[in-house]
């Protein structure tokens, strides 16, 4: 009878499939004087791995903050516009013409660092230092003290929250 090692076991699986990009998280980072910022590690390994191909940046309408997807999770994204069937097709070509062409691609480098279109750092506001906050499917880059302040109006309106979310969370 032939025994297999731990390590040849391991061996003979089959890799697994990469994982959806989910972002969780804040963390916040200086803004260099050339626009440029890091995406957090974590962050940036999660997008790699996924294999959801390029990052895209994009601002939607007046938001104070940009939103950092994967291709992958900007074509559904677009798609579920395609097909809102309740809209105009004039109105759904409108609208994924308006998102598709408000979109940067992002190659950060080794490091995760890439820089931040100029028109958008001045419409937002991005100086010194950013947040980038994992919402999910995307990165929100805010402004760090908008981010901060959201953060404190949100702690401030938790505490009628705190007991549901420890009930969803301990069931």
């Amino acid at each position: 009878m032939e025994h297999l090692s731990p390590q040849s076991e391991s061996s003979e699986k089959k890799p697994s499939a990469p994982r959806r990009a989910s972002f969780f998280g804040t963390a916040f980072h200086k803004i260099s004087e050339r626009n440029q910022v890091a995406i957090p590690r974590h962050m940036l390994k999660t997008a790699l791995e996924s294999a959801e191909g390029p990052l895209l940046l994009m601002r939607v309408s007046q938001e104070s903050f940009l939103r950092l997807y994967t291709q992958k999770q900007l074509d559904a994204k677009i798609d579920e516009v395609r097909a809102r069937v309740d809209l105009d097709p004039k109105v759904r070509t409108a609208l994924v013409r308006g998102l598709s062409s408000n979109v940067s691609p992002v190659e950060p480098d080794t490091q995760g660092r890439f820089v931040l279109p100029a028109k958008w750092v001045d419409e937002i506001g991005l100086r010194e230092e950013v947040a980038f906050c994992g919402a999910f499917n995307w990165i929100e880059i805010w402004p760090a003290q908008a981010r901060r302040d959201l953060e404190k109006q949100e702690h401030a309106r938790s505490a009628d929250t705190t007991a549901l979310i420890a009930e969803i969370m301990d069931s």
